[in-house]
């Protein structure tokens, strides 16, 4: 737990820092590839996941929670981006039913995500916002989960682990907060197989590269 709390703000002293350092640095020429276009993101929030039933075990579940992290490409002119995510949820388990061997309130249910998205930034200028700060965005990925539940009580240890084809849709808003970095509030819903549906709500932190550069 102490591990997943230090990532985040490792991860946020490391943005404050690369921004200042952007700033200070010469610009360099543009290539083939603009630079500026790449970016990273790190997301934390609350995941809420729904009741489930597996072969006649009822399971309810506590909130959770979500970390994520994410490398992406955007095209700016279209507002159009591709990224890889990492995503980890857990949900501590409120209370599972066993068909013929009682009931628990031990145990958990947690999922590691590996999703290709791709996002679509709304296009405010050509809507006559052009002056607002906030960029609202919305998105949809598919991937990969790798799922593991566990339980027991004093007649029965139940552990299960499960590999699914996942899919997930996004939206949000992001708001600039340095010259390379924003900061975003995101709503996620998440499917993982036929059984497991995920609702979470977090917040972003995105840093762009290269956002100083001179054109050639």
């Amino acid at each position: 737990m102490k591990k997943n709390i230090l990532l985040p703000l490792m991860s946020l002293v490391f943005f404050m820092a690369a921004d200042v350092q952007a700033q200070e640095q010469p610009a360099k020429s543009s290539s083939c590839v603009d630079e500026m276009n790449f970016y990273a993101k790190i997301l934390g929030g609350a995941n809420f996941l729904q009741d489930t039933t597996i072969n006649g075990n009822k399971t309810t579940y506590e909130t959770g929670y979500v970390f994520s992290g994410s490398l992406g490409y955007c095209w700016r002119y279209y507002g159009l981006r591709l990224e890889g995510e990492y995503a980890f949820r857990r949900n501590a388990i409120s209370r599972i039913h066993f068909i013929t061997q009682g009931s628990s309130t031990r145990g958990h249910f947690q999922t590691s995500s590996y999703m290709a998205n791709f996002l679509w930034d709304l296009p405010l200028c050509a809507w006559g916002a052009a002056s607002w700060k906030i960029q609202p965005f919305m998105g949809a990925g598919l991937g990969c989960d790798l799922q593991q539940m566990h339980s027991s009580n004093s007649r029965i240890v139940f552990s299960q682990k499960w590999t699914r084809l996942s899919w997930q849709v996004m939206a949000g808003f992001s708001y600039p907060i340095f010259r390379n970095a924003e900061i975003s509030l995101e709503y996620k819903f998440h499917e993982g197989g036929s059984h497991f549906y995920n609702h979470s709500v977090g917040v972003g932190l995105t840093y762009k590269f290269g956002f100083i550069r001179k054109k050639r």
